[in-house]
């Protein structure tokens, strides 16, 4: 008895001693930062504008493959079998091509994508601690891993004049 007695109380003098500790947290929405912040947006945009520069070329080779396609079977009919299969073949070799094209062009883009997040993300990192260290926060979260919080403790919007003042 004695024993339960004495374990007890430790065990309810450490709960009240961690329930003292000042601990701070904060939540931040990083989704919002990446997207709203000027680098972001510049960055995204730029590489958005650029991608769909390149589709358009690979629309317009779109458009005339399936002319090709259509010009082959219209002229079915009229072709020996042999030359309908060489300009089948060479249309598959066409279409191939071009979805290598695509899939190189979204890969590529997609690569410039996790590049740039990839780098405010680091930035974002260091300017996190160093906010967290001046305004002595124990812990920050990401807001989508959140079901309900004070939205005093939500430091999105100072950090997004940081991360903009630092990242231009």
């Amino acid at each position: 008895m004695p024993k339960i007695l004495g374990i007890s109380l430790i065990i309810f003098f450490s709960l009240i001693q961690v329930s003292l500790a000042e601990k701070t947290i904060a939540f931040i929405d990083i989704d919002m930062i990446m997207n709203k912040s000027e680098f972001g947006k510049k960055s995204y945009k730029k590489i958005d504008d650029d991608f769909n520069k390149e589709n358009k070329k690979l629309l317009t080779i779109e458009k005339n493959l399936v002319s090709k396609e259509q010009e082959i079977l219209k002229q079915k009919n009229v072709l020996s079998e042999e030359e309908l299969n060489k300009k089948i073949i060479a249309l598959k070799k066409e279409i191939n091509d071009f979805q290598n094209k695509k899939r190189l062009l979204n890969k590529k883009f997609n690569e410039m994508r996790l590049n740039i997040t990839n780098q405010m993300a680091q930035s974002l990192n260091l300017i996190l601690s160093k906010y967290a260290d001046e305004n002595d926060i124990s812990l920050v979260i990401q807001k989508k891993f959140i079901v309900i919080a004070r939205s005093g403790l939500d430091i999105t919007s100072e950090i997004l004049k940081i991360f903009n003042k630092e990242n231009k």
